[in-house]
């Protein structure tokens, strides 16, 4: 089993497939799809509908723009330098998840169930991104947000050299543990959704103007 280093106290596993192993897919997946060990490479899988399953797999160069998923689940798979700009993924399960370097820009995901997804410099603009229940660690490296929307439960989410303008934090059901400690909170709107996040102390000062004006606070 392989693992991610989060910090000096925590790790994540990171997804576990075999190079060798993988079989190329040619073309898009049928409507009704159960994919395991495949291997997409420069794919078009644009504005299309299906659900299924996608297991011990990479996704690598591939365009899903527009694609519907629901349900949809992710196992044991890497996305890599991919387009899901205006995808849905809908009731989708992601239990070791990696994405990376790819284009999200007004993805829409729904996460019934998220453990141990790692999403890094990436492009998230516009997206809307919904956790149901973390069973393990999210972690965000390198992503901008803007205008982003989140909601349900971010209590296990880590966010690393993140930025979020214009994001949307109002709808976050539960945020008790959710580490901002190395991202930039200027521009988020909804912090008094994010009771019981850990920030630092500089970052407390950043914010307390934001602060007292989502309290109620008129500054004067």
């Amino acid at each position: 089993m392989k693992f991610r280093k989060i910090d000096e106290r925590r790790s994540m596993r990171r997804p576990l497939w075999e190079a060798e192993r993988l079989q190329p897919l040619e073309e898009p997946p049928d409507p009704d799809f159960e994919l395991s060990e495949r291997l997409l490479d420069g794919l078009q899988w644009t504005s299309a509908q299906a659900d299924g399953s996608l297991d011990q797999s990479l996704v690598r160069s591939t365009d899903l723009s527009g694609t519907v998923l629901t349900p949809f689940e992710i196992v044991d798979t890497t996305i890599e330098r991919s387009v899901l700009s205006n995808s849905r993924w809908e009731r989708a399960t992601a239990r070791r998840l990696e994405i990376t370097d790819s284009n999200l820009v007004g993805w829409q995901t729904q996460f019934s169930l998220a453990q141990d997804v790692y999403i890094a410099d990436c492009r998230a603009d516009f997206a809307g991104i919904s956790i149901g229940s973390a069973k393990g660690p999210v972690v965000f490296e390198r992503c901008r947000f803007m205008n982003a929307t989140f909601l349900g439960d971010f209590s296990k989410t880590v966010f690393i050299e993140c930025t979020f303008p214009g994001a949307d934090f109002s709808r976050v059901a539960n945020a008790k543990g959710c580490d901002f400690r190395q991202a930039e909170l200027g521009g988020i709107t909804g912090l008094m959704s994010l009771r019981g996040s850990l920030i630092t102390a500089d970052q407390a000062v950043e914010i307390a103007g934001e602060l007292a004006k989502a309290a109620g606070f008129k500054l004067a």
